[in-house]
């Protein structure tokens, strides 16, 4: 069984973490708009796997990488010392909720949305699922806090209203969003990529597929990933 993912440039390892790699954290990092500089904010980090996407797309970036699960944060601090862009990097275990580092150009996190009635017997897994580790309502309020210019998220397509009212009631206005499809010819997304910023900006809408109906891989998304997968 594989403990990690091998990427163009680095290693994800994440045997000691409750949520492995996932598409999820993947398309987000591949997709969310970045400042040409600054200082942008992985919350949640989990292995790292996002804060290292950041820090390949955007080399004048310094990336900080917030995470509290005690494992993760080990397995992340591994992740990111491996790579070549570790001198961009610095980790911190703590929660969210008490977070104040900023400011952030940006705030990209892959946040636990699960529902209560979707359980995990593992409660370290469990934590990094569900909603309730992270609520909507505390997110938006570590995003205020950390005086985050932007905000990029990836959530259930149905429900992503859940997230974006508490933003939009800190004074973030919805810019992008981008209707993920998991297979070519699927009625309705399965996720939502979403970016906020608190500076009015034309709004753009797109959609991505990632598979074809034969289950390869789309030109569109080995477009977009081309920099990080081995074998786009």
């Amino acid at each position: 069984m594989s403990k990690g993912f091998q990427f163009k440039q680095f290693f994800v390892g994440h045997q000691g973490c409750a949520m492995k790699v996932g598409t999820d954290g993947v398309v987000l990092g591949l997709w969310a708009a970045l400042p040409g500089r600054g200082r942008v904010l992985d919350l949640g980090t989990g292995t790292g796997l996002i804060a290292l996407m950041l820090a390949q797309r955007g080399p004048d970036l310094a990336v900080q990488a917030l995470e509290l699960d005690a494992a993760a944060l080990a397995q992340a601090r591994q992740n990111l010392a491996a790579s070549p862009f570790s001198d961009r990097i610095q980790l911190q275990g703590g929660d969210a909720c008490h977070f104040d580092g900023g400011p952030f150009e940006l705030v990209v996190s892959n946040p636990p949305f699960f529902t209560p009635d979707v359980h995990s017997p593992d409660p370290r897994r469990h934590q990094a699922r569900h909603v309730a580790a992270l609520p909507p309502e505390e997110l938006a309020a570590a995003c205020a806090r950390v005086q985050a210019r932007e905000v990029a998220l990836v959530l259930p397509w149905e429900g992503q209203q859940l997230w974006a009212e508490p933003l939009e009631a800190l004074g973030y206005r919805l810019y992008r969003r981008c209707a993920l499809y998991s297979v070519a010819g699927k009625p309705s997304p399965v996720r939502a990529l979403l970016q906020w910023s608190k500076e009015p900006k034309p709004f753009e809408e797109s959609q991505l597929v990632l598979r074809d109906q034969d289950g390869q891989w789309t030109a569109q998304f080995r477009a977009l990933g081309r920099d990080f997968y081995l074998h786009f």
